[in-house]
């Protein structure tokens, strides 16, 4: 395995940072595949469980829970396709500047694409409070309960986060400053 060189500026050389980037790419096209295929599981689980199900003690919450469900789970497949057809279209062969470019974007923390997740983790946000609800009616109240489920799940999406922010800083923070730092390079010559 090569290691990265780095120069003063703690960003690595273009050999380096395309060597990376080829590691990185292929790890991550690989990885977009894998969660693909287990959310396309999960989406005929879930309707399975939820929507065709005949079983009478399922309420029309479950239900809607289960729809709310498939499509959150249908947005996470379709951001990983997305995602995965990304990996996959990156030509190492194009003009160095292109190349830099299409990584810088690649490896940003935000992305206008990641407004598929979003959406995503409010349907599942609304199906959590629908599948819980009949199971906690008689505990607390509507507000109550809605207050709770909030609080237990804006905490878990945001220790998500959390460690999402910390692997992208130790991971791909790195690849990003280098391309901005190389493109910046170019833009000057």
């Amino acid at each position: 395995m090569k290691i990265m060189k780095k120069d003063k500026t703690n960003n690595m050389d273009l050999e380096s940072l395309i060597s990376e980037l080829g590691s990185k790419d292929t790890k991550y096209k690989k990885m977009m595949k894998r969660f693909q295929i287990v959310f396309l599981i999960f989406i005929f689980l879930y309707a399975g469980l939820f929507i065709i199900n005949p079983d009478s003690d399922l309420t029309i919450y479950d239900r809607i829970a289960g729809v709310c469900y498939v499509v959150a789970f249908t947005l996470f497949t379709m951001q990983f396709r997305l995602l995965h057809k990304k990996f996959k279209q990156v030509n190492y062969f194009d003009p160095v500047k292109k190349v830099l470019e299409e990584a810088e974007k690649r490896y940003r923390l935000w992305n206008k694409n990641q407004l598929l997740i979003g959406v995503a983790i409010l349907c599942i946000d609304a199906a959590s409070i629908l599948v819980m609800f009949d199971r906690f009616n008689e505990r607390w109240t509507l507000w109550e309960f809605i207050l709770i489920v909030q609080l237990l799940y804006v905490l878990i999406i945001g220790i998500g986060f959390g460690f999402g922010y910390l692997r992208w800083r130790n991971e791909s923070r790195p690849i990003w400053l280098s391309a901005k730092a190389l493109l910046k390079e170019l833009e000057e010559e």
